[in-house]
C-alpha cells in the first residue's frame, strides 16, 4: 500500500516538482532567519538596521531591472514553451533589456549615494550591495518557473543561499562586517545566476543573438505603468524600514527589521508558492475559465492555511521567536505585543497575494496599477504622520490598513468572476 502511494506519487509529475521545489524554496525562507542571529551579535541591532536597509534600497532597484519579465515573462514563456525559436526570443531579450534596465538604475542609485548625506555615510554598505541588484540582471528564475524546470530552481536556490550563509558565518567576525553582508549575498547570487543561464543554453542550444532595438523600447514603453506601480507596490513594502531608519534610528530600524523578518518571510512563502502554480492557472484559465479559477481557489485555500498554522505557532511562542533573535530581556519586554499585533499584516496576506495573482489571470493591470499607486501613498501618508508620535506602533498598524484596503480593492475587481458560475 504504502509503495504503490509513493510510485503514484513519483509517478506525478506535478506533485514532484512541488516537493523539488518546495525543498529548494526552504533554504531561500530560512537563510535569512539563520544569518540574523549571527549579524544582531556581532554588529548589534544598528548594524542589523543598516543591512536591512540597504537590502531594500536594492530591491527596490531590482523591481527596475526585472520590470515586468518575472510576472508577465513567466506567463509568455509558458504559453510558448514548445516553441524553442520563441523562447529564445524572450530570454535574449530579457536578459538585454534587463541590462539597459540596470545602468539606469546604477545611475539613479550612485547620483543618491553621493548625494544625499543619510546614504553618504554608509557609502561602501550601499555600493557593496549593488551586487545584489548586478546579480538579479541574470537570474533565470522566472524564465524556469515558466517552463517548470523546478529541478534547476531549487538547484540555484540551495547552493547560492548556501554559499551565502557559510560567507557570513566565515567572515563576519567584527563590529563594522555589516558593509560586507549583501555583498555576500550578491556574489553567491550572481555566480549560480550565470551557472543557470548556461544550463539552458546548453539544453535548448540557444544562440546569444542581440534583439531589435525597437523590440526592447516597446517592451520598456508598453509596460513602463506595469513597472511603475511595481516600483509604487516596492514603495509601501520598504518604505517602513527607510523612513524607521530616518526618524527613529538605527537601533529601532534594527527592531523593526526583526518584525518585518517575519513579514518577509511569510511574503516570501507565499509569492514562491503561488508562483509554483501561476504559470499552470494562466494556461488553465485560457483554455477552460471554470477550471481555472477552481484551480486557483484550491491552492490559494492550500497557502493561506499554511500560513494560518505558521502564524499561530509564532504568536503562540513569540517571546521564544524573540530572543532567537539575540535581543535583550528589556527589548523582548517592549516588542513582545506590537510583534504579536504585526503578525496579522502576514495573515492578511493570505488573502491579499491570491487575489493580486488572480488580478494578473485576469489581466486587469490598470485596476492593479491604480490601486497600487493609490494605497502605496495612503501607508505612506499614514507613517509620515504619526511615526514619530506612535513610533514603531504607526509602522505597523499602518501596514495593516494598507492589506485591508488592497483586500477591499482586489475584492470589488474580481467579485464578478469569483460569484460567476461560467
Amino acid at each position: 500500500m504504502i509503495k504503490n502511494k509513493l510510485t503514484s506519487f513519483i509517478l506525478n509529475k506535478k506533485k514532484t516538482n512541488f516537493f523539488i521545489y518546495g525543498f529548494g524554496q526552504v533554504f531561500n525562507l530560512l537563510s535569512p532567519l539563520v544569518v540574523a542571529p549571527k549579524i544582531i551579535l556581532i554588529c548589534g541591532e544598528a548594524g542589523f538596521g543598516k543591512v536591512g536597509l540597504a537590502f531594500a534600497f536594492c530591491l527596490f532597484l531590482m523591481l527596475i531591472v526585472d520590470y515586468a519579465f518575472d510576472i508577465k515573462g513567466t506567463k509568455e514563456v509558458s504559453e510558448n514553451r514548445n516553441s524553442s525559436q520563441k523562447l529564445q526570443k524572450i530570454l535574449n531579450t530579457a536578459i538585454f533589456t534587463k541590462l539597459i534596465l540596470f545602468v539606469f538604475a546604477l545611475l539613479i542609485s550612485v547620483t543618491l549615494i553621493f548625494s544625499i548625506d543619510f546614504f553618504n555615510q554608509e557609502r561602501d554598505l550601499f555600493l557593496f550591495a549593488l551586487t545584489i541588484v548586478f546579480a538579479q540582471v541574470f537570474n533565470p528564475v522566472w524564465f524556469l518557473q515558466g517552463i517548470e524546470n523546478f529541478k534547476l530552481v531549487s538547484f540555484l536556490n540551495i547552493f547560492s543561499k548556501t554559499i551565502y550563509v557559510i560567507l557570513v558565518f566565515c567572515l563576519v567576525n567584527h563590529k563594522n562586517d555589516y558593509i560586507f553582508v549583501n555583498f555576500f549575498l550578491g556574489i553567491s547570487s550572481f555566480i549560480f545566476n550565470f551557472f543557470g543561464l548556461l544550463v539552458i543554453k546548453r539544453k535548448y542550444n540557444f544562440q546569444i543573438v542581440l534583439p531589435n532595438y525597437l523590440v526592447v523600447r516597446k517592451i520598456i514603453q508598453n509596460d513602463f505603468s506595469f513597472c511603475v506601480s511595481q516600483l509604487f507596490l516596492s514603495v509601501r513594502q520598504l518604505s517602513p524600514l527607510v523612513l524607521t531608519s530616518f526618524f527613529l534610528g538605527f537601533s529601532i530600524a534594527g527592531q523593526y527589521k526583526i518584525i518585518e523578518q517575519i513579514i518577509s518571510l511569510c511574503r516570501t512563502f507565499l509569492q514562491v508558492f503561488l508562483k509554483f502554480f501561476y504559470s499552470s492557472a494562466c494556461l488553465k484559465y485560457v483554455n477552460n475559465p471554470q477550471n481555472g479559477l477552481m484551480y486557483w481557489k484550491k491552492y490559494s485555500l492550500i497557502s493561506a492555511s499554511i500560513i494560518s498554522f505558521f502564524l499561530l505557532g509564532i504568536f503562540l511562542f513569540s517571546d521564544q521567536v524573540l530572543r532567537f533573535f539575540q535581543l535583550s530581556a528589556t527589548a523582548i519586554f517592549q516588542l513582545s505585543t506590537l510583534f504579536k499585533i504585526s503578525l496579522l499584516v502576514s495573515l492578511l496576506m493570505a488573502v491579499t497575494l491570491p487575489l493580486e495573482q488572480l488580478m494578473f489571470i485576469k489581466e486587469k493591470h490598470a485596476k492593479y496599477i491604480k490601486t497600487t499607486i493609490f494605497v502605496t501613498l495612503v501607508n505612506i501618508a499614514l507613517i509620515v504622520f504619526f511615526v514619530n508620535q506612535f513610533q514603531l506602533k504607526a509602522i505597523v498598524f499602518s501596514l495593516i490598513i494598507a492589506e485591508l484596503l488592497f483586500i477591499l480593492f482586489y475584492y470589488i475587481f474580481t467579485k464578478a468572476t469569483l460569484k460567476s458560475k461560467f
